[in-house]
């Protein structure tokens, strides 16, 4: 991975600025951009109080994938049952966690494109961030999102008058 120039990606990579470049829930960007959006764990790892969950996030109207996630959770940071909602559903964490009245603050974000210009991840960007609860700012988890490359979300982008705003 490399540097990310933020000017580049404003620029040239609308789509994936816009999704990368805000500091809410990526649950509600991805569903006004895409409509309802789901997840599928592709893998999990269990380790003390902690737990690994790598998934892919798929526009549920198309099938399309649309980034992959790698959450580190801090599991006592959860309500009780969240966790087993997670690993067990479809379900997007922040669309959880919303659900479950958790407020949450996003920090420490880095930006960073996934290959080389021109190289098999070309058009791919991503981000670092860490997610805290926002009344005494204790950790939730350590989110890793790279999205599928730029050409491919401009071609699933809702129209902006769309009314499907559900999150199965």
């Amino acid at each position: 991975m490399v540097n990310s120039d933020l000017v580049i990606l404003e620029r040239d990579f609308p789509v994936s600025h816009a999704l990368l470049m805000h500091g809410d829930l990526m649950t509600r960007v991805l569903i006004q951009h895409f409509g309802a959006v789901h997840a599928m764990q592709t893998a999990i790892e269990h380790d003390g109080d902690s737990v690994t969950r790598w998934s892919t996030l798929y526009q549920t109207a198309t099938g399309a994938p649309l980034l992959h996630a790698t959450l580190i959770i801090n599991k006592p940071a959860l309500p009780e049952g969240l966790l087993e909602r997670l690993l067990n559903g479809t379900r997007l964490f922040g669309g959880l966690l919303i659900e479950a009245g958790v407020a949450v603050r996003m920090t420490d974000r880095t930006v960073y494109r996934a290959g080389p210009p021109g190289g098999v991840y070309a058009g791919t960007w991503g981000r670092r961030q860490r997610m805290l609860l926002a009344d005494d700012g204790v950790l939730v988890c350590d989110v890793d999102e790279c999205l599928v490359e730029e050409t491919v979300l401009r071609s699933l982008v809702f129209p902006l008058d769309h009314d499907d705003h559900e999150n199965k």
